[in-house]
């Protein structure tokens, strides 16, 4: 009677094989760990974009003014101020509008068209703007506003998305000029990170990582 003997790994060949492992999740886990990162910005730029460009196109077609703004609280369905866009933002008609308000307003009679829920993980959201195309009048505001014509409130600004962990190098620019067309930040010489609707690098806004 022919008998087989069981084999199994050898002392040395599963410390091998250990120590591959090894090598194989250090490479593999910061690979991916970045990979979150850039798909959480991204996906979280690609949202703002895309509701700047609803509201462009909604405001186009008429017959009232479009409003992006921040979101009063998670949840809301009301504006906040220039401090709320980490807790989403809403698109709307805004058929009631006041000259030279600081803050938005949903009123009777405006049409809510999209809501993007809250920035997730340690992200911030900003938005600058000015009245002329000088970074001395940039002032953090609490909406963007696209006009019948497809243009904006403003002369020039732009909303900026931190990347907190990464910081400013990896974080994220979007230009928007008076005539409502909408750039992402490129970077040029002089720095690493993208820069603002005012030639600023995101080093100006965001922090360095932590």
């Amino acid at each position: 009677m022919e008998i087989k003997l069981n084999q199994g790994f050898t002392l040395i060949e599963l410390l091998v094989a250990l120590s591959i492992a090894g090598i194989l999740l250090g490479i593999g886990v910061p690979s991916f760990a970045e990979a979150v990162k850039e798909s959480r910005i991204s996906s979280q730029y690609n949202a703002m974009v895309g509701s700047l460009f609803l509201a462009r196109s909604e405001a186009v077609k008429g017959p009232g003014v479009v409003t992006v703004c921040p979101r009063e609280a998670l949840g809301a369905s009301q504006c906040g101020d220039e401090s709320d866009w980490n807790n989403g933002w809403l698109v709307f008609i805004d058929r009631t509008t006041v000259q030279g308000e600081a803050t938005a307003k949903v009123d009777v009679g405006d049409e809510i068209i999209a809501v993007e829920p809250g920035v997730k993980g340690d992200n911030t959201v900003m938005a600058i703007g000015s009245p002329t195309n000088s970074a001395a009048d940039a002032k953090e505001v609490g909406f963007i506003r696209y006009t019948q014509s497809g243009g904006a409130q403003w002369a020039s600004g732009s909303v900026i998305l931190c990347d907190a962990s990464r910081g400013p190098v990896s974080s994220r620019a979007i230009n928007i000029v008076l005539t409502g067309d909408i750039r992402r930040g490129r970077v040029s010489s002089g720095s690493d990170a993208p820069r603002d609707a005012f030639n600023q690098p995101l080093t100006k806004h965001c922090p360095e990582a932590a």
